[in-house]
Protein backbone atom coordinates (compact mmCIF):
# COMPACT_ATOMS: atom_id res chain seq x y z
CA UNK A 1 0.00 0.00 0.00
CA UNK A 2 1.30 3.33 -0.96
CA UNK A 3 1.21 5.79 1.69
CA UNK A 4 2.12 9.48 1.43
CA UNK A 5 4.94 10.25 3.55
CA UNK A 6 3.20 11.65 7.42
CA UNK A 7 0.45 9.06 7.09
CA UNK A 8 2.72 6.19 6.65
CA UNK A 9 4.73 7.88 9.86
CA UNK A 10 1.16 8.16 11.68
CA UNK A 11 0.22 4.65 10.86
CA UNK A 12 3.76 3.52 12.70
CA UNK A 13 3.04 6.07 16.02
CA UNK A 14 -0.11 4.05 16.22
CA UNK A 15 1.25 1.03 16.05
CA UNK A 16 3.71 1.40 18.65
CA UNK A 17 1.23 3.06 20.94
CA UNK A 18 -1.91 0.76 20.77
CA UNK A 19 -1.90 -1.83 23.23
CA UNK A 20 -1.41 -5.12 22.81
CA UNK A 21 -3.70 -7.11 25.23
CA UNK A 22 -5.76 -9.64 24.15
CA UNK A 23 -9.61 -8.70 23.22
CA UNK A 24 -12.54 -10.33 25.18
CA UNK A 25 -14.29 -12.89 24.68
CA UNK A 26 -17.33 -11.32 21.47
CA UNK A 27 -20.64 -10.90 22.92
CA UNK A 28 -23.34 -12.76 21.88
CA UNK A 29 -25.70 -10.72 20.16
CA UNK A 30 -29.30 -12.19 18.76
CA UNK A 31 -30.42 -14.18 15.42
CA UNK A 32 -31.86 -10.90 13.83
CA UNK A 33 -29.96 -8.40 12.38
CA UNK A 34 -32.48 -6.41 10.78
CA UNK A 35 -33.34 -3.07 12.76
CA UNK A 36 -34.36 0.44 11.66
CA UNK A 37 -33.34 3.73 12.42
CA UNK A 38 -36.01 5.70 14.10
CA UNK A 39 -36.83 9.93 14.00
CA UNK A 40 -38.80 9.96 16.64
CA UNK A 41 -36.40 13.50 16.78
CA UNK A 42 -34.19 14.44 13.87
CA UNK A 43 -32.83 17.25 16.22
CA UNK A 44 -35.16 19.88 15.13
CA UNK A 45 -38.61 17.86 14.67
CA UNK A 46 -40.14 15.50 17.06
CA UNK A 47 -42.67 13.59 17.24
CA UNK A 48 -45.59 13.80 19.85
CA UNK A 49 -44.73 10.70 22.48
CA UNK A 50 -48.05 9.94 22.31
CA UNK A 51 -47.61 9.04 18.76
CA UNK A 52 -44.22 6.66 19.26
CA UNK A 53 -46.25 3.75 20.14
CA UNK A 54 -47.88 3.76 16.89
CA UNK A 55 -44.52 4.81 15.19
CA UNK A 56 -42.32 1.71 17.45
CA UNK A 57 -46.14 -0.79 16.07
CA UNK A 58 -44.95 -0.08 12.82
CA UNK A 59 -40.84 -0.55 13.64
CA UNK A 60 -42.05 -4.10 14.80
CA UNK A 61 -43.84 -4.96 11.93
CA UNK A 62 -40.57 -3.96 9.56
CA UNK A 63 -38.00 -5.80 11.83
CA UNK A 64 -39.37 -8.51 13.85
CA UNK A 65 -38.59 -9.79 17.58
CA UNK A 66 -35.21 -8.47 18.45
CA UNK A 67 -34.31 -6.19 15.91
CA UNK A 68 -32.89 -3.47 16.88
CA UNK A 69 -34.07 0.79 16.54
CA UNK A 70 -31.46 3.72 16.65
CA UNK A 71 -32.80 6.61 17.97
CA UNK A 72 -31.29 10.23 18.85
CA UNK A 73 -31.24 11.73 21.87
CA UNK A 74 -30.48 15.34 22.18
CA UNK A 75 -28.26 17.01 24.76
CA UNK A 76 -31.06 19.26 26.35
CA UNK A 77 -33.38 16.54 26.30
CA UNK A 78 -31.81 14.14 28.94
CA UNK A 79 -35.18 13.68 30.46
CA UNK A 80 -34.79 10.32 31.84
CA UNK A 81 -38.90 10.05 32.45
CA UNK A 82 -39.65 10.87 29.21
CA UNK A 83 -37.36 8.40 27.21
CA UNK A 84 -38.13 5.37 30.11
CA UNK A 85 -41.50 5.69 27.96
CA UNK A 86 -39.15 5.04 24.97
CA UNK A 87 -37.50 2.30 26.85
CA UNK A 88 -40.56 0.91 27.83
CA UNK A 89 -41.92 0.70 24.56
CA UNK A 90 -39.13 -0.67 22.88
CA UNK A 91 -39.49 -3.77 25.18
CA UNK A 92 -43.46 -4.37 24.84
CA UNK A 93 -42.47 -4.17 21.11
CA UNK A 94 -39.42 -6.78 21.76
CA UNK A 95 -36.88 -4.14 20.16
CA UNK A 96 -33.71 -3.49 20.86
CA UNK A 97 -32.65 0.25 21.18
CA UNK A 98 -29.77 2.02 20.23
CA UNK A 99 -29.20 5.08 21.97
CA UNK A 100 -27.03 8.02 19.16
CA UNK A 101 -25.82 10.67 22.05
CA UNK A 102 -26.36 13.97 19.98
CA UNK A 103 -25.43 17.54 21.22
CA UNK A 104 -28.25 20.68 20.16
CA UNK A 105 -28.86 21.64 16.98
CA UNK A 106 -28.04 25.60 16.15
CA UNK A 107 -30.86 26.55 13.60
CA UNK A 108 -29.82 29.74 12.84
CA UNK A 109 -25.89 28.85 11.77
CA UNK A 110 -27.26 25.58 10.23
CA UNK A 111 -25.26 23.07 11.89
CA UNK A 112 -24.91 20.86 15.21
CA UNK A 113 -22.68 22.50 17.94
CA UNK A 114 -19.88 20.86 18.67
CA UNK A 115 -19.75 19.44 22.77
CA UNK A 116 -19.03 22.44 25.00
CA UNK A 117 -15.37 21.55 26.58
CA UNK A 118 -14.45 21.46 30.50
CA UNK A 119 -13.36 24.98 32.10
CA UNK A 120 -9.84 23.64 30.79
CA UNK A 121 -10.60 23.85 27.14
CA UNK A 122 -8.88 20.21 26.62
CA UNK A 123 -11.49 18.02 27.86
CA UNK A 124 -15.62 16.84 27.94
CA UNK A 125 -16.20 15.38 31.13
CA UNK A 126 -18.72 17.46 32.20
CA UNK A 127 -20.82 16.75 29.39
CA UNK A 128 -19.68 13.01 29.84
CA UNK A 129 -21.08 12.59 32.89
CA UNK A 130 -24.31 14.06 31.46
CA UNK A 131 -24.79 11.53 29.03
CA UNK A 132 -23.36 8.75 31.41
CA UNK A 133 -26.05 10.24 34.53
CA UNK A 134 -28.76 9.67 31.80
CA UNK A 135 -27.81 6.17 30.15
CA UNK A 136 -27.02 4.74 33.32
CA UNK A 137 -31.02 6.01 34.80
CA UNK A 138 -32.38 4.33 32.36
CA UNK A 139 -34.17 0.79 32.44
CA UNK A 140 -33.00 -0.67 29.27
CA UNK A 141 -34.99 -4.02 27.78
CA UNK A 142 -32.08 -5.57 26.77
CA UNK A 143 -28.75 -6.96 28.01
CA UNK A 144 -26.28 -4.36 26.52
CA UNK A 145 -27.34 -0.73 26.37
CA UNK A 146 -26.11 0.24 23.03
CA UNK A 147 -24.82 4.26 22.77
CA UNK A 148 -23.53 5.78 19.62
CA UNK A 149 -21.21 8.81 20.19
CA UNK A 150 -21.97 11.70 18.10
CA UNK A 151 -22.16 11.49 14.18
CA UNK A 152 -20.60 12.20 10.77
CA UNK A 153 -18.20 13.97 12.73
CA UNK A 154 -15.94 14.33 9.76
CA UNK A 155 -18.74 16.94 8.74
CA UNK A 156 -18.32 20.75 9.52
CA UNK A 157 -22.52 20.82 9.70
CA UNK A 158 -22.16 18.04 12.88
CA UNK A 159 -19.37 19.98 14.44
CA UNK A 160 -20.28 23.88 14.90
CA UNK A 161 -19.00 24.42 11.11
CA UNK A 162 -15.76 22.70 10.88
CA UNK A 163 -14.82 19.42 11.44
CA UNK A 164 -11.84 18.45 14.43
CA UNK A 165 -10.67 14.97 14.62
CA UNK A 166 -8.71 15.20 17.99
CA UNK A 167 -11.48 17.15 19.38
CA UNK A 168 -13.76 14.79 18.72
CA UNK A 169 -11.66 11.41 20.13
CA UNK A 170 -11.18 13.23 23.31
CA UNK A 171 -15.13 13.77 23.73
CA UNK A 172 -15.36 10.07 22.30
CA UNK A 173 -12.77 9.01 25.10
CA UNK A 174 -14.35 10.74 27.69
CA UNK A 175 -17.77 9.71 27.43
CA UNK A 176 -16.83 6.11 26.56
CA UNK A 177 -15.24 6.28 30.09
CA UNK A 178 -17.85 7.85 31.61
CA UNK A 179 -20.16 5.46 30.04
CA UNK A 180 -18.65 2.09 31.20
CA UNK A 181 -18.16 3.65 34.90
CA UNK A 182 -22.01 4.74 35.48
CA UNK A 183 -23.08 1.79 33.48
CA UNK A 184 -21.13 -1.47 33.24
CA UNK A 185 -23.52 -2.41 30.61
CA UNK A 186 -23.00 0.36 28.41
CA UNK A 187 -21.50 -0.69 24.94
CA UNK A 188 -19.99 2.12 23.41
CA UNK A 189 -19.85 2.68 19.60
CA UNK A 190 -17.93 5.52 17.85
CA UNK A 191 -19.91 7.65 15.36
CA UNK A 192 -20.68 6.79 12.14
CA UNK A 193 -18.24 8.58 8.93
CA UNK A 194 -19.73 9.30 5.77
CA UNK A 195 -17.61 8.23 3.11
CA UNK A 196 -18.66 10.45 0.71
CA UNK A 197 -17.53 13.75 2.01
CA UNK A 198 -14.29 15.49 0.91
CA UNK A 199 -11.49 16.75 2.26
CA UNK A 200 -11.68 20.52 1.58
CA UNK A 201 -8.25 21.49 3.21
CA UNK A 202 -7.82 25.03 4.74
CA UNK A 203 -10.67 26.71 2.95
CA UNK A 204 -14.56 25.66 3.41
CA UNK A 205 -16.64 23.96 0.61
CA UNK A 206 -19.33 26.31 -1.10
CA UNK A 207 -21.83 25.85 1.42
CA UNK A 208 -19.22 28.01 3.69
CA UNK A 209 -18.56 24.32 5.99
CA UNK A 210 -15.49 22.57 6.63
CA UNK A 211 -14.56 18.44 5.69
CA UNK A 212 -12.25 15.90 6.03
CA UNK A 213 -12.49 12.37 4.12
CA UNK A 214 -12.98 9.65 6.36
CA UNK A 215 -10.12 8.01 5.92
CA UNK A 216 -7.91 10.82 7.08
CA UNK A 217 -10.51 11.79 9.65
CA UNK A 218 -9.90 7.66 11.42
CA UNK A 219 -6.31 8.09 11.44
CA UNK A 220 -5.97 11.26 13.52
CA UNK A 221 -8.91 10.30 15.46
CA UNK A 222 -6.85 7.05 16.81
CA UNK A 223 -3.50 8.88 16.71
CA UNK A 224 -4.84 11.63 18.80
CA UNK A 225 -6.41 9.19 21.14
CA UNK A 226 -4.82 5.56 21.26
CA UNK A 227 -6.75 4.37 24.08
CA UNK A 228 -10.08 4.53 21.71
CA UNK A 229 -8.81 1.17 20.87
CA UNK A 230 -9.48 -0.15 23.92
CA UNK A 231 -12.78 1.47 25.22
CA UNK A 232 -15.00 1.06 22.02
CA UNK A 233 -17.25 -2.20 21.86
CA UNK A 234 -17.96 -1.94 18.55
CA UNK A 235 -17.95 -0.50 15.19
CA UNK A 236 -20.63 2.04 13.60
CA UNK A 237 -20.50 2.08 10.25
CA UNK A 238 -22.23 4.33 6.87
CA UNK A 239 -22.29 2.30 4.03
CA UNK A 240 -24.22 3.84 1.93
CA UNK A 241 -24.98 2.64 -1.60
CA UNK A 242 -22.85 4.50 -4.64
CA UNK A 243 -25.01 7.79 -6.32
CA UNK A 244 -24.55 8.78 -3.65
CA UNK A 245 -28.03 6.92 -1.77
CA UNK A 246 -29.50 5.76 -5.36
CA UNK A 247 -26.92 2.30 -6.95
CA UNK A 248 -27.86 -1.20 -7.05
CA UNK A 249 -25.92 -2.96 -4.22
CA UNK A 250 -23.12 -4.20 -6.43
CA UNK A 251 -21.82 -1.06 -7.23
CA UNK A 252 -19.26 -0.14 -5.18
CA UNK A 253 -15.76 1.78 -5.61
CA UNK A 254 -12.42 3.49 -3.45
CA UNK A 255 -12.52 7.26 -3.74
CA UNK A 256 -11.24 9.80 -1.86
CA UNK A 257 -12.33 13.55 -3.07
CA UNK A 258 -9.66 16.10 -2.26
CA UNK A 259 -10.39 19.45 -3.06
CA UNK A 260 -8.57 23.35 -2.42
CA UNK A 261 -5.29 22.55 -0.77
CA UNK A 262 -5.95 19.19 0.95
CA UNK A 263 -2.89 17.39 1.41
CA UNK A 264 -2.07 14.93 -1.40
CA UNK A 265 -3.77 11.64 -0.37
CA UNK A 266 -2.70 8.53 -2.56
CA UNK A 267 -4.83 5.83 -0.71
CA UNK A 268 -5.19 2.80 -2.00
CA UNK A 269 -7.00 -0.37 -0.93
CA UNK A 270 -6.06 -4.42 -0.90
CA UNK A 271 -8.14 -5.82 -3.88
CA UNK A 272 -11.91 -5.87 -3.36
CA UNK A 273 -11.96 -3.96 -0.35
CA UNK A 274 -13.98 -0.76 -1.30
CA UNK A 275 -14.67 2.45 0.84
CA UNK A 276 -18.07 3.82 -1.02
CA UNK A 277 -20.76 1.21 -1.71
CA UNK A 278 -22.83 -1.23 0.68
CA UNK A 279 -19.65 -2.92 1.93
CA UNK A 280 -17.80 0.24 2.61
CA UNK A 281 -17.08 -0.73 6.19
CA UNK A 282 -14.48 -3.07 4.96
CA UNK A 283 -12.20 -0.13 4.32
CA UNK A 284 -12.48 0.86 7.87
CA UNK A 285 -11.90 -2.06 9.44
CA UNK A 286 -8.83 -2.85 7.02
CA UNK A 287 -7.52 0.80 8.45
CA UNK A 288 -8.43 -0.38 11.98
CA UNK A 289 -6.57 -3.57 11.59
CA UNK A 290 -3.21 -1.63 10.67
CA UNK A 291 -3.75 0.38 13.93
CA UNK A 292 -3.80 -3.00 15.71
CA UNK A 293 -7.33 -2.74 16.78
CA UNK A 294 -8.78 -6.08 18.35
CA UNK A 295 -12.03 -7.34 16.28
CA UNK A 296 -14.94 -5.37 16.60
CA UNK A 297 -18.47 -6.12 15.73
CA UNK A 298 -19.91 -3.80 13.20
CA UNK A 299 -22.97 -2.16 13.36
CA UNK A 300 -24.44 -0.42 10.33
CA UNK A 301 -26.10 2.63 12.24
CA UNK A 302 -27.30 4.41 9.10
CA UNK A 303 -27.58 3.19 5.30
CA UNK A 304 -30.28 2.84 3.10
CA UNK A 305 -31.83 3.85 -0.69
CA UNK A 306 -33.89 7.55 -1.56
CA UNK A 307 -36.52 7.03 -3.45
CA UNK A 308 -38.88 9.13 -5.61
CA UNK A 309 -37.06 12.14 -6.85
CA UNK A 310 -36.26 11.80 -10.48
CA UNK A 311 -32.26 11.08 -9.38
CA UNK A 312 -33.33 8.01 -7.02
CA UNK A 313 -35.19 5.13 -7.61
CA UNK A 314 -38.56 4.63 -7.01
CA UNK A 315 -39.88 2.94 -3.68
CA UNK A 316 -40.29 -0.43 -5.76
CA UNK A 317 -36.61 -0.62 -6.82
CA UNK A 318 -35.29 1.00 -3.61
CA UNK A 319 -37.23 -1.61 -1.76
CA UNK A 320 -35.20 -4.43 -3.87
CA UNK A 321 -32.24 -3.04 -3.72
CA UNK A 322 -32.24 -3.11 0.26
CA UNK A 323 -33.51 -6.80 -0.03
CA UNK A 324 -30.69 -7.32 -2.23
CA UNK A 325 -28.01 -5.96 0.09
CA UNK A 326 -29.77 -7.18 2.61
CA UNK A 327 -29.85 -11.09 1.50
CA UNK A 328 -27.79 -11.44 -1.18
CA UNK A 329 -29.77 -12.83 -4.65
CA UNK A 330 -29.31 -16.27 -4.47
CA UNK A 331 -31.85 -16.86 -7.99
CA UNK A 332 -34.66 -14.44 -6.58
CA UNK A 333 -33.64 -11.68 -9.31
CA UNK A 334 -33.10 -13.06 -12.85
CA UNK A 335 -32.49 -9.58 -13.92
CA UNK A 336 -29.98 -8.56 -11.26
CA UNK A 337 -26.11 -9.76 -10.78
CA UNK A 338 -25.41 -12.37 -7.73
CA UNK A 339 -22.06 -10.86 -7.20
CA UNK A 340 -20.71 -7.93 -6.77
CA UNK A 341 -21.20 -7.56 -2.58
CA UNK A 342 -21.43 -9.60 0.35
CA UNK A 343 -24.97 -9.14 1.79
CA UNK A 344 -25.25 -7.83 5.68
CA UNK A 345 -27.40 -10.86 6.98
CA UNK A 346 -24.76 -13.08 5.78
CA UNK A 347 -21.87 -11.37 6.91
CA UNK A 348 -20.90 -12.34 10.37
CA UNK A 349 -18.57 -8.99 11.14
CA UNK A 350 -22.23 -7.34 10.59
CA UNK A 351 -24.14 -7.64 13.86
CA UNK A 352 -27.15 -5.30 12.91
CA UNK A 353 -28.15 -2.71 10.55
CA UNK A 354 -30.54 0.10 11.36
CA UNK A 355 -31.26 1.61 7.62
CA UNK A 356 -32.22 5.44 7.55
CA UNK A 357 -35.16 5.87 8.35
CA UNK A 358 -38.35 4.74 8.77
CA UNK A 359 -40.66 7.77 9.94
CA UNK A 360 -39.40 11.49 9.80
CA UNK A 361 -40.87 14.65 9.03
CA UNK A 362 -41.94 14.31 5.42
CA UNK A 363 -40.89 17.56 5.11
CA UNK A 364 -37.34 16.94 5.12
CA UNK A 365 -37.21 13.02 4.98
CA UNK A 366 -40.13 11.89 2.67
CA UNK A 367 -37.55 10.44 0.36
CA UNK A 368 -36.03 7.92 3.04
CA UNK A 369 -38.61 7.22 4.89
CA UNK A 370 -40.21 3.56 4.90
CA UNK A 371 -43.44 5.16 6.35
CA UNK A 372 -45.66 7.25 4.22
CA UNK A 373 -46.75 9.83 6.36
CA UNK A 374 -48.54 12.80 5.95
CA UNK A 375 -47.81 16.27 7.47
CA UNK A 376 -49.82 15.76 10.57
CA UNK A 377 -48.13 12.76 11.42
CA UNK A 378 -50.81 10.13 9.96
CA UNK A 379 -49.03 7.33 8.86
CA UNK A 380 -50.77 6.17 5.54
CA UNK A 381 -49.11 2.65 5.02
CA UNK A 382 -45.24 1.70 3.44
CA UNK A 383 -43.34 3.50 0.56
CA UNK A 384 -40.47 0.79 1.77
CA UNK A 385 -42.34 -2.36 1.50
CA UNK A 386 -41.14 -4.53 4.73
CA UNK A 387 -43.11 -7.75 3.62
CA UNK A 388 -40.13 -8.38 1.21
CA UNK A 389 -38.09 -9.82 3.82
CA UNK A 390 -40.45 -10.92 6.46
CA UNK A 391 -39.08 -14.56 5.79
CA UNK A 392 -35.60 -13.51 6.47
CA UNK A 393 -36.48 -12.46 10.02
CA UNK A 394 -38.83 -14.98 11.37
CA UNK A 395 -42.03 -13.00 10.86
Amino acid sequence: MRQRPFLHLLLLILFSLAACTPSPEPPQFGPNKLGVHLLLDDGRFQWPVSAWETHLTYARQAVGAGGAVTELVRLDDLDVAKWQQFMDLCAAQELTPILRLATTYDTEAGWWVAPPLDDNGRSYQTVAQQYADFVAALDWPSEHHFVVVGNEPNHGDEWSGRPDPAAYARFLLDTAVALKAADPQAFVLNAGLDPYTPHTGSQPFANGLWYIDSSTFLLEMMAAEPELLDVLDGWASHPYPLGPFAAPPWEQTFQVDLLNDAPAANYSAPEGIFNRGVNGYEWELWLLDQLGAPELPVFITETGWRHGADAYPNAALATDYLDLALRGNNGRFPQFPEAGWTSWLADERVVTVTPFALDGNPAEWGHTNWLNIEADGRIVGWHIDPARWQTAVGE
